[in-house]
């Protein structure tokens, strides 16, 4: 009796092909929209996040307490190579780098300029997410990288000598002479704009710092073990008086961005529920006024009320159905679609190509987005789909429940 009374609504959904198709086409569209919404942002906060533990930040940081702060050249880490050793017997770590930062002035020629000398472990540093990943050439001694704006702006050039003049950490003069081994594009906003990237040995000779560093960058094997791993360094007594803090304290503003974008598809989601309301109790409203007369027969002639509605809600359920395969089929399409070559989503600004990133805060957030998708993100619109689909079929279904036969017969 059920397959037939499914029969029955699916006959009866195709009687308005119009009224049918507007309601399709509206849940279609919103469950198009929440899988197109979800695949774009999930795949925006997977760069944010991405660039936020990648070259800059890496997973955990240590400081001494007040360098966050001030930022003072004196503010440094004693024993950095015994602390490095023991930060990598840790099983969850990937790798630990020390990196120095000072203000000084680059000189090329008369004119001097600001600019910011990064010492780093050019090994390490050199892997994935490091600050020279993807940059296959060994730094010389006596030799610095620059950021290439900063060379635009200085008109420095590979293979020319350069003036470096600042403070030492010691309070004396640090000035020396470096030679352009080349210029990079970095994906750190910092190094782009003001950086000088020499080795953490060379760093270390210039500002007086020998076995000593303003920072450790820590990376993790896996980023779920992030706060394990803080947790574990904070207790290591070689780091007792030291700041260990996981990425999410460093950068409070991106982690709150990351955190309120997971809810974007939330407010899709309202928009399928509206749109799924309105196109299924519109279209069986007007089916169950329609049809008094075929349902005053059907009572009359011993139909239960209960097959009315049944009939009723599987027409809505089926409506629900077909409409969120069809905007399932055309999302996925999109995301599988746009996943391979990306979204550049700097050309909505009229950019021209121009600008590939965002600079926030020292780090480069891209603008090219690949959009992801999950199974429950397709699960959620269907659910949501279906439950609409109940809700709006309890008003036709209980006024042709408490149909009279006669009445509806002559009306």
């Amino acid at each position: 009796m059920k397959l037939r009374t499914l029969q029955i609504a699916w006959r009866n959904i195709g009687r308005s092909k119009k009224r049918t198709g507007l309601a399709l086409l509206a849940i279609a569209v919103g469950q198009f929209a929440l899988l197109a919404t979800n695949g774009l942002m999930r795949g925006y906060t997977e760069n944010i996040q991405n660039a936020i533990t990648g070259p800059m930040i890496g997973h955990v940081q240590i400081h001494e307490p007040n360098w966050t702060e001030e930022r003072a050249l004196d503010l440094v880490l004693y024993d950095v190579n015994e602390m490095i050793a023991a930060i990598q017997s840790d099983p969850d770590v990937e790798s630990a780098a020390a990196r120095i930062y000072a203000p000084v002035l680059v000189a090329p020629q008369q004119d001097a300029f600001i600019a910011t000398v990064v010492g780093i472990d050019v090994k390490t540093e050199s892997h994935d997410y490091g600050i020279l990943s993807g940059f296959d050439k060994t730094l010389e001694k006596g030799h610095v990288f620059i950021g290439h704006r900063l060379a635009k702006k200085i008109n420095a050039e590979p293979g020319q000598e350069i003036a470096v003049v600042g403070q030492a950490a010691d309070g004396s003069l640090a000035n020396d002479l470096y030679i352009v081994q080349d210029v990079i594009k970095c994906p750190v906003d910092l190094i782009n704009l003001t950086g000088l990237v020499m080795s953490l040995e060379d760093a270390q000779q210039l500002f007086v710092m020998p076995d000593e560093a303003h920072e450790i960058t820590i990376r993790a094997k896996e980023s779920g073990h992030t706060d394990a791993i803080t947790e574990r360094l904070r207790q290591m007594p070689i780091l007792k008086g030291t700041e260990v803090q996981p990425w999410q304290e460093i950068v409070p503003e991106l982690v709150l961005i990351l955190k309120y974008s997971d809810y974007t598809g939330y407010f899709v989601l309202i928009i399928i529920f509206v749109a799924a309301i309105a196109g299924i109790a519109n279209t069986l409203m007007m089916s169950t006024f329609e049809r008094f007369h075929e349902f005053g027969m059907l009572l009359a002639l011993g139909s239960r009320p209960l097959r009315i509605i049944r009939m009723i809600v599987f027409e809505a359920v089926l409506i629900g159905f077909l409409g969120v395969v069809i905007g399932t089929i055309f999302g996925m399409a999109f995301v599988v679609g746009a996943s391979g070559s990306g979204i550049d989503m700097a050309s909505w600004g009229g950019s021209g190509g121009e600008v590939e990133d965002m600079g926030y805060m020292g780090l480069n957030l891209p603008l090219h987005v690949f959009p992801k998708i999950r199974s429950f993100d397709v699960f959620l619109g269907f659910a949501a789909v279906m439950v609409t689909s109940l809700v709006a079929s309890i008003w036709p279904a209980w006024i042709a429940g408490r149909l009279e036969p006669m009445e509806a017969m002559r009306a």
